[in-house]
């Protein structure tokens, strides 16, 4: 009896727990069937979601193409933002409004004027400065303004007063801040003289705009003149003596031709630099061309050096410069020795090339192309010749002009020539090179002050200070004369 008990309580407690296991899975089928259920809610709800957002995507569509149609005309507009109710504009330039076609397309053809057909990597990067600043403007003119594509926006009188104590209140150099405003004029004429079909700038607005830059450039005049002579003065404490000048061409004869014995032994690039800096030290303190004369010196143009058969000496013309245009190509008149330094740089070129591809110009670097670190090379050739300061192109270029002024005389015709060979005027060496009078100078021009005031007699004064007769009335006088003779033979 006791082992039945046992095998039926066994039964009834497997019974039991297979009870509790089909409760178990009951309960979780009842959880998953109401996770589905909900999901389904989920899934339908999305599902309408989806067709509103598809609703709205379908009205933007034709919402975009609509705008599509009038920005043309009209442009884009930028949301309203508040206006800053300081007296000098923002506290920072905004941004340019790139989003507007009609900005985009205007700067593009502002662009393609400037550059002109052929662009030299200067003028593509003094346009590039000059597109950089024009943005500056327009990005300021048109802050917390709608509409834009109309470009009524430039016409803000207020706002140009503005821009200017902006920019005038800021930490660019004077004369950074005189390119703003030209450059900014330049850009309203040129929208003045060929305005855009979707422009709706009336021509009196613009007018106002522009001779409201005239004046501030005016006004910016007398600063940036006295900036400069301030500048002029510290050249001045600076500037390359005479000595300095010859000291460096003697020093440069010595060395170069121990550079150029290493090289014909074993070249290095550093020996190879080493030369140049000290050719470039050499010509540089003697001509004072600039460094795009000798950046853009050819093989052509040296191999094509017109010889001078009596006194053995070459002349190179370079033809690529900044002043070719007014005065034709930069020419050196180099001796034999200095043009042989020359030669000397083309055939370790032609060597290391081993027949490959290489620079048309005669500075090279270690890929054989045009070599644009002429400049680290003369201030490293100065610094090893242990002369005063630090030279570059331009400093010696100064230093030439100052001492053609100074030592031929102001308005003499030796001074005009080495002007002439320079490739400037004697107007644009005492504006930017040559430097404040000397004592000399000065104690000169006091005596002329005293010679204007001395007690002369007034007959010989005004002899003296009658002007020549010109060439013109010379000629007339001659012809009365030969009528009355040719009437008197008659």
């Amino acid at each position: 009896m006791a082992l039945v008990k046992l095998s039926l309580y066994g039964t009834f407690l497997s019974l039991s727990e297979e009870e509790e296991e089909e409760e178990r899975n009951e309960d979780e089928v009842a959880n998953l069937k109401g996770t589905i259920v909900s999901l389904n809610d989920a899934l339908h709800q999305a599902q309408g979601y989806n067709r509103k957002l598809r609703t709205a995507h379908l009205a933007l569509q034709r919402k975009y193409a609509q705008l599509q149609k009038t920005v043309q005309v009209f442009g884009t507009a930028e949301p309203l933002a508040p206006l800053q109710t300081s007296e000098a504009g923002p506290s920072c330039s905004p941004g340019f409004p790139d989003y507007v076609a009609t900005f985009n397309v205007l700067l593009e053809d502002f662009r393609k004027l400037q550059e002109r057909p052929d662009p030299s990597p200067k003028l593509l990067n003094n346009v590039q400065s000059k597109l950089h600043r024009i943005k500056q403007f327009i990005g300021w003119m048109s802050h917390g303004k709608t509409r834009l594509g109309r470009l009524e926006c430039l016409c803000d009188v207020d706002r140009v007063r503005k821009w200017v104590k902006y920019q005038r209140a800021s930490k660019m150099a004077l004369t950074t801040i005189l390119h703003y405003l030209k450059n900014v004029r330049q850009f309203l004429v040129y929208i003045q003289e060929i305005p855009p079909d979707a422009s709706h700038i009336k021509k009196g607005d613009l007018k106002r705009v522009i001779r409201e830059l005239t004046a501030s450039i005016r006004s910016w005049s007398r600063p940036v003149v006295i900036h400069q002579l301030k500048v002029k003065e510290k050249k001045d404490k600076t500037m390359h003596s005479i000595k300095d000048l010859r000291k460096c061409r003697r020093l440069a004869l010595v060395a170069i031709p121990k550079v150029i014995a290493k090289l014909e032994e074993e070249h290095t690039t550093l020996d190879r630099n080493k030369l140049s800096g000290y050719v470039l030290a050499y010509l540089a303190s003697f001509y004072g061309h600039r460094l795009g004369v000798f950046l853009n010196l050819t093989d052509e143009q040296v191999s094509k050096a017109v010889h001078g058969v009596e006194e053995n000496d070459y002349l190179i013309k370079v033809e690529n410069h900044k002043t070719n245009e007014s005065y034709g190509t930069a020419k050196m008149l180099l001796t034999d020795r200095e043009y042989g330094w020359l030669l000397f740089i083309m055939r370790i070129k032609q060597e290391l090339a081993k027949g490959g591809e290489v620079s048309r110009f005669v500075f090279f670097n270690t890929t054989f192309f045009q070599d644009k670190n002429l400049t680290k090379y003369l201030k490293s050739a100065w610094s090893e010749m242990q002369l005063g300061g630090q030279a570059t192109f331009t400093s010696l270029r100064s230093a030439v002009a100052t001492f053609a002024r100074n030592r031929h005389g102001e308005y003499s015709q030796d001074r005009k020539k080495m002007a002439q060979l320079m490739c400037h005027s004697t107007k644009t060496a005492d504006k930017y090179y040559t430097m404040d009078m000397t004592m000399e100078q000065a104690r000169r021009g006091r005596q002329l002050f005293e010679q204007a005031q001395e007690e002369r007699p007034m007959k010989r004064l005004q002899q003296e200070s009658t002007p020549p007769k010109s060439e013109v009335i010379k000629r007339q006088e001659l012809l009365v004369t030969n009528c009355v003779v040719q009437c008197i033979d008659g």
